[in-house]
């Protein structure tokens, strides 16, 4: 079986892509126990973030991934609290879940929603990835995707409509929304006591409720 990281390569090779290996070999696009039960689904990864990490630290691992901004480590801090990791939220250890997202593709978040305010442009990367999310889920055991935000949750769908075979989809808020901006509709705001709270909390009920 093709493993995911050449899938990945052949994807940009064929699609003619920006080959992000090259220059960021650590962004392999997951991390974690693929055996588990419980799978967190991001949209896509940050160009942004990742230049930020890659230029400022020396020790360059996968561990990198989901480890960067007062976001991810809300997301780490989370997943330990409610048993799915132990040992250091920041270290790659102790895994119980597993990370990864719908497009492999990293993009800047702005320019992104940009090009996405055309839906052939995200429908046309979902059909893109897709194939590599499959063999990811063929080759591991989960038995709900987590998806980060509501993007993930369109592009998740979306796939499963094309005859993605996963298994069922639940959606909590995503960790930036939580660390970096302020609540649609109400005044609290980023990073706000009770909305870390909330979002800790709605990954123990994942854990309750598929962790068996």
């Amino acid at each position: 079986m093709q493993s995911i990281e050449d899938f990945i390569k052949s994807v940009i090779l064929n699609h003619h892509l920006y080959d992000w290996f090259k220059k960021y070999p650590w962004l392999i696009g997951y991390l974690g126990n693929p055996k588990s039960s419980i799978w967190f689904i991001g949209e896509n990864p940050s160009l942004r973030g990742i230049i930020n990490i890659n230029n400022h630290v020396t020790d360059k691992s996968e561990n990198l991934q989901w480890n960067s901004h007062a976001g991810d480590k809300l997301l780490r801090t989370a997943i330990t609290e409610a048993g799915l990791k132990q040992g250091e939220p920041s270290r790659d250890e102790g895994w119980n879940c597993y990370i990864t997202n719908a497009i492999k593709e990293p993009e800047e978040v702005n320019k992104r929603n940009r090009k996405k305010r055309d839906p052939k442009y995200w429908k046309t990367q979902a059909e893109r990835w897709m194939p590599v999310l499959q063999l990811q889920i063929d080759s591991g055991n989960p038995k709900v995707l987590v998806a980060l935000g509501g993007e993930s949750k369109k592009i998740l769908s979306y796939m499963k409509e094309l005859g993605l075979l996963a298994p069922k989809i639940e959606q909590i808020h995503h960790y930036s929304y939580i660390m970096l901006r302020p609540e649609a509709g109400k005044r609290r705001g980023p990073a706000h006591p009770e909305r870390i709270k909330e979002f800790k909390q709605s990954i123990i009920d994942i854990k309750e409720k598929y962790d068996t």
